[in-house]
């Protein structure tokens, strides 16, 4: 109890010490914008940041994408092949199903 005492009649003893600590203590914790609340916000925004720079990546993939489609007959009759099912006049499309997964119960009752 002695420590407290005397830390804080060295707080109040000395003007400047005691105002600056009340000070740091309101803005770290009492203030609108404490610093609590900036380092979250920072975080926030570093997040933000990453997330910007992996969709722009993304749309830059997109878009090289796009071009080598424009200038490629090839490219694009494999995409309306293979995802569209498109089919030419004299030909016939079949669509084979994927079997879906079972769990390994289902596969040892023969299932």
């Amino acid at each position: 109890m002695g420590k407290i005492a005397r830390f804080t009649n060295q707080l109040v003893s000395n003007f400047y010490v005691g105002t600056t600590t009340i000070f740091m203590v309101w803005i770290t914790f009492f203030d609108g914008n404490d610093l609590i609340t900036l380092f979250s916000n920072k975080l926030q925004l570093m997040d933000a940041e990453r997330e910007i720079q992996f969709y722009q990546t993304k749309i830059d993939e997109v878009y090289s994408e796009n071009q080598k489609l424009q200038d490629n007959n090839d490219a694009k009759e494999r995409i309306a092949r293979e995802k569209f099912l498109m089919k030419k006049a004299d030909e016939d499309v079949f669509v084979i199903p994927q079997e879906k997964e079972n769990s390994i119960l289902d596969r040892l009752i023969g299932f």
